[in-house]
């Protein structure tokens, strides 16, 4: 079987994407929230949320995540295949108080919509997994998000993971997660393997090229920006806000580990 070409894929990304502004009104919808409250609460114009949902306008990186802060969803809810009715609690459902508003705390499941009205998610173990159509996503089967700023997320499992985002980043030549450096809960784990990467991480300029890689908490005002005239693409996980308490130390500069090492030695008589 042939391999899609880059203008199937392009297609069926533009497809796949074409109704974020429809999933992100449902969801504000089924909140019970104004447009203009909700662009009070992730800081854009009320004008920007309405051309999102009639599909005139993508959302930049950092708008994605305040909507999905202030709509209290995970990320994925915007994905193409994505059904908000699943990350949402229905109140009229007598279960509801005894069923989790979202998904499993436990980040070695995936979640589907329930089949049986046992709750808004059913977690589906790893081990359970039987088949490889449940392990392996073909590079053509993945679901991608379009996002403003020539910005395009792939996600590599078959369904949202709890707890978790894993997904390629691709950047077009000049492109940019956002103008504004932008936060968020969570740590993000980055690894370039195509083109080369500027971060803004605070008040730091990194270049990550193929092979190179960073963990930071996504707390720190960050973000991406592809400066050159070719194609950038990284693997990254994101943990959500439930696995935020992970804790990112910096790495010790070799001389202050021979210094260290020097102390200890002189202390003992070495």
């Amino acid at each position: 079987m042939a391999r899609p070409t880059r203008e199937e894929l392009d297609a069926a990304t533009a497809a796949a994407t074409a109704g974020i502004g429809v999933r992100l009104a449902k969801v504000r919808d089924a909140r019970r929230m104004r447009v203009s409250e909700l662009a009070r609460q992730a800081g854009v114009s009320p004008s920007l949320v309405s051309q999102i949902e009639r599909g005139g306008s993508k959302p930049s990186v950092g708008t994605l995540f305040a909507f999905a802060k202030v709509l209290d969803v995970p990320v994925d809810v915007f994905f193409s295949e994505a059904d908000p009715d699943a990350a949402l609690a229905t109140e009229a459902a007598p279960q509801a108080a005894a069923a989790p508003a979202g998904p499993s705390a436990d980040p070695s499941v995936l979640s589907e919509p329930p089949t049986d009205g046992s709750g808004p998610y059913r977690p589906v173990p790893w081990h359970q997994d039987t088949g490889p159509s449940r392990a392996v996503v073909r590079r053509e089967q993945r679901s991608s998000l379009e996002i403003r700023g020539g910005v395009r997320w792939e996600r590599l499992t078959p369904t949202p993971l709890d707890g978790i985002e894993f997904l390629e980043l691709v950047y077009g030549p000049g492109a940019e997660s956002d103008r504004q450096p932008y936060r968020h809960p969570g740590v993000e784990l980055v690894l370039v393997t195509q083109g080369v990467m500027t971060i803004f991480l605070g008040f730091d300029r990194l270049e990550l090229r193929p092979g190179d890689s960073i963990a930071f908490p996504s707390s720190t005002p960050h973000r991406y920006v592809n400066l050159t005239d070719g194609e950038t693409r990284a693997t990254t996980v994101i943990l959500r806000d439930d696995l935020s308490h992970l804790q990112i130390r910096e790495r010790p500069e070799v001389a202050d580990v021979f210094a260290e090492r020097r102390a200890a030695g002189d202390a003992t008589g070495d």
